[in-house]
């Protein structure tokens, strides 16, 4: 018996702790249902996010485009443009479509990323636009050359890096394209590295990873380019590394 009446009251405990919290409605409700929405407005923090939100939305409601270009400047500067800052703009964009078609359309366009560039296709006429790619368009060389804008080699991919040119890449690709390199397997490597070593601007043997992937052979080669090789300690380590037995 004793059981029974604590189950019953600590249900009636939750029931009534559940209908406290449903008497209590949030703001949304205060704002919606307030016969004086200024009233509501006072309970908002001056400058915060909805601060500025529901002062927008009561200035819409009432026709007041200034208050809401007012609002809307102060709320910018303070927290960006954020989702409820772009669509207080649309709501108002179509709020004054009635007033000014172009601008709620042309913000419509701009905002959904609309063109309208697609011409109208015509039953037997001869198309005027071109049927086929242009080869020097779409050639190795095309596509290198727009690569090459960036300055280095970040706009070739992996597989391209073995196309390329390597004795012809400037010292930034050169020292780009060596930090890239996952493999030594590439002509003339222990020569392109004492190349980039040569430059002012490098950081020394073992500055990149594939210093330390180069074989036995090629860092024999390596130090009969750049004899000054045998006094670095990086490259003592890794050359005995290489002398290691394997498993």
């Amino acid at each position: 018996m004793k059981t029974s009446t604590r189950t019953l009251s600590f249900s009636l405990i939750i029931l009534l702790s559940w209908l406290a919290q449903a008497a209590d409605i949030g703001f949304i409700e205060k704002f919606a249902l307030a016969e004086d929405r200024k009233e509501a407005l006072k309970l908002l923090i001056p400058g915060t996010p909805d601060y500025y939100y529901y002062h927008c939305l009561d200035a819409q409601l009432r026709g007041d485009k200034g208050a809401v270009k007012k609002h809307l400047g102060l709320w910018i500067k303070r927290h960006g443009r954020t989702e409820q800052v772009k669509e207080i703009q649309d709501r108002q964009a179509l709020l004054d479509y009635g007033a000014n078609p172009d601008a709620t359309l042309a913000h419509l366009r701009r905002e959904l990323g609309l063109s309208f560039s697609h011409s109208r296709v015509i039953e037997g006429q001869k198309p005027k636009h071109p049927v086929a790619l242009d080869p020097e368009q779409i050639s190795f060389n095309a596509y290198l050359v727009r690569a090459y804008r960036s300055g280095d080699l970040s706009g070739v991919e992996e597989r391209g890096l073995e196309k390329l040119d390597h004795d012809k890449l400037n010292a930034t690709r050169l020292r780009h394209l060596l930090s890239r390199l996952q493999r030594p397997d590439i002509a003339n490597l222990p020569q392109l590295i004492v190349k980039d070593l040569r430059n002012k601007h490098s950081r020394g043997f073992g500055s990149h990873n594939i210093h330390r992937q180069v074989t036995k052979v090629q860092m024999n080669e390596l130090l009969q380019l750049e004899p000054n090789l045998i006094n670095n300690s990086n490259f003592i380590n890794t050359y005995l590394s290489k002398l290691a037995p394997s498993a």
